[in-house]
């Protein structure tokens, strides 16, 4: 086995962070590992590889190793203990404890707990999309996109609605804090908000013991009483549920309606055939993973496609690199909305941390899209008003999408 190369310097440009897909392809035709010598770490770019790193939990440890952050060289990596943390949960811990924790939320999850929230959703989503429509069109994220998964996700853990734009303000600072671009008094800023954060989850928490209310608190607080989970553990399963559930759908609403807005003909298509929503919903989630990778480390010597892989050294899987390998998906960087094996992307993870989430997101992005062509009959990008990304190392996700919309002349059938 051999040495990973080096990646080039301008991983970290602001042009890629917004385009990352020319260098992801440029990467993958030259091995399927290479290392970020500025963080000592592993970047896993090869559909194959990432496969096989997500297959062996075992060997790549899922626990949290660090933190990205804008030190005074650049961007750094904020070693925060790995295994010794001590509150790592769901998709950031091991077996036996993962096993354990996502057991006490799967049923909440599950394809037939999702499909009951379906008129919630609708009734959300619909009028949201009618009126952005009869404006003539706006901000799709701040319409919709944002605030659909924050409101559902507190729903199902029990929070009140009137806290959802709370919600949001700590979510976001959740991804800011792993955006990698955050320097050392900014990450103490938004150390403060994820602390008042966990301070409300906690209070949720400690009155659903004595008071509940049919959420899925009630499951994570009766844990916690029966000691199976720790008073951290717990609330730190309530923020991780609603940042990454509410994240990830975000992206996936905003990246899937950007498709329909640049692309006059998949509009044409969907509207005849509404089938094809579910279709568009993966293709979009697979071009667009909502986050561009999680982190690994690896508990032994290894290797992985022929590259030497230490003990302890800390990897990243990039989900948007292996999602547009040319040797898992034909045509990788074309939406193709009859594409074989369209789900054997790893924008949801795979194996023992396939998203939990992964359900309600499809869910609630295909009611969204469903909602947003059932109110128009013209969906555009907004002339001399560009989307916008959030900038972030870690995720992949518009914080705005600014469209133009024709409503519709008459109602749908």
């Amino acid at each position: 086995m051999h040495r990973a190369p080096a990646v080039p310097g301008d991983f970290f440009a602001r042009s890629v962070l917004d385009d990352p897909y020319p260098l992801y392809e440029r990467l993958r035709a030259e091995g399927p590992v290479h290392y970020l010598p500025a963080l000592g770490l592993h970047l896993v770019v090869r559909h194959a590889q990432v496969l096989e790193a997500l297959d062996a939990p075992e060997t790549f440890s899922s626990n949290l190793v660090g933190l990205l952050y804008k030190g005074e060289d650049g961007v750094a990596l904020l070693d925060t203990g790995g295994a010794d943390s001590g509150t790592d949960v769901l998709a950031t811990a091991d077996p036996p404890a993962h096993t354990g924790q996502r057991r006490i939320v799967q049923q909440t999850f599950s394809r037939r707990a999702v499909g009951a929230l379906h008129a919630d959703i609708d009734a959300f989503a619909a009028p949201r999309a009618a009126a952005l429509a009869a404006a003539g069109g706006g901000d799709w994220m701040a319409a919709l996109a944002t605030p659909l998964p924050v409101r559902m996700i507190g729903r199902i853990l029990g929070l009140p609605d009137a806290d959802a734009e709370r919600l949001t303000v700590w979510s976001d600072a959740g991804v800011e804090l792993l955006s990698g671009l955050a320097d050392a008094d900014r990450m103490g800023e938004l150390a403060v908000e994820i602390f008042a954060f966990m301070t409300y989850l906690r209070e949720h928490l400690e009155a659903a013991r004595s008071a509940p209310t049919g959420s899925l608190t009630d499951e994570v607080a009766a844990a916690y009483a029966d000691g199976v989970l720790t008073a951290d553990e717990a609330t730190s399963m309530l923020l991780q549920l609603v940042t990454a559930g509410s994240e990830s759908t975000t992206s996936l609403i905003g990246s899937a309606a950007r498709l329909l807005a640049e692309d006059p003909a998949l509009q044409a298509r969907v509207r005849a055939d509404d089938s094809l929503v579910d279709a568009l919903v993966e293709e979009a989630v697979r071009l667009e993973s909502p986050f561009r990778g999680h982190f690994r480390v690896a508990t032994r010597d290894t290797g992985l496609g022929g590259v030497a892989i230490p003990a302890g050294a800390r990897l990243m899987l990039l989900w948007g690199a292996a999602n547009r390998d040319e040797a898992a998906f034909p045509h990788p960087n074309a939406l193709d909305l009859a594409r074989p094996a369209a789900k054997g992307h790893t924008s949801f993870g795979r194996g023992i941390h396939f998203c939990i989430g992964a359900h309600l997101a499809r869910l609630e992005a295909a009611v969204a899209l469903r909602a947003l062509l059932a109110a128009t009959d013209r969906i555009a990008l907004a002339e001399g008003d560009a989307p916008e990304y959030v900038p972030s190392m870690f995720v992949r996700r518009l914080a705005r999408l600014p469209l133009t919309l024709t409503p519709r002349s008459e109602p749908p059938r």
